[in-house]
């Protein structure tokens, strides 16, 4: 498959010991989206120097802003596009999964692949992993490894808000009949704390997601 063909948007806040090695990586796959989420360490010197492109953002808005700001721009940037991949920056998650999702994806003409983790960072995870396999048949819904086809993100792009780690766009795809596929995959042990939020914070907004799954999700 054709490198611009494939566009692969990587959010970063503080990610100063991984981006380059990120990059150079996701640049072997394909077209690579940076969006700088206002980092505080070397991040984004990091990037200038290297003399790799990225989108920055003025203030810290958090890690579905940044997905999203980078899904809009590659969909307006790469109109030939066929997938846009999301992968966090932190190197957790295997990049050598990418090719074989994306052949997955291809054959089965689906509109949106989730790398399954094999492992999640928090319980709240594990709860809201099993209360959207039963109730829309999806798997790791915030899994940071995902590829959508990009024609079919173009239909719902503008209903997905900033809230509920992006998990919106999956249950918009589900009533709106997308065909999903999922992954096994295998993700390695952070070295260091989660640069998404607190632990606190993360969980609270995980519940607030998984009472939104059970009583106020409709159909859109």
């Amino acid at each position: 498959m054709e490198k611009n063909k494939i566009i692969i948007v990587i959010p970063c806040f503080n990610e100063e010991k991984t981006i380059l090695n990120i990059f150079k990586k996701a640049k072997k796959i394909g077209t690579v989206v940076i969006v700088n989420d206002n980092s505080k360490d070397k991040t984004k010197k990091i990037l200038i120097k290297n003399k790799i492109n990225f989108l920055d953002s003025k203030y810290n808005y958090g890690y579905e802003y940044s997905i999203l700001k980078g899904i809009k721009y590659a969909l307006k940037k790469h109109k030939d596009a066929k997938y846009i991949a999301t992968i966090d920056a932190d190197n957790e998650l295997p990049f050598n999964s990418i090719p074989t999702l994306l052949k997955d994806i291809h054959e089965s003409n689906s509109d949106i692949i989730i790398g399954k983790r094999n492992k999640v960072n928090r319980f709240s995870e594990s709860i809201l992993k099993l209360i959207f396999l039963l109730r829309f048949r999806i798997h790791d819904p915030i899994s940071g490894l995902k590829i959508y086809r990009a024609s079919s993100l173009k239909k719902i792009i503008n209903l997905i808000s900033t809230k509920y780690f992006l998990v919106d766009i999956l249950v918009i795809a589900f009533f709106k009949k997308f065909k999903f596929r999922f992954k096994n995959i295998i993700v390695k042990k952070r070295t260091d704390n989660s640069r998404v939020g607190s632990s606190t914070m993360v969980n609270i907004k995980i519940f607030n997601i998984i009472l939104l799954s059970l009583f106020s999700f409709k159909k859109f």
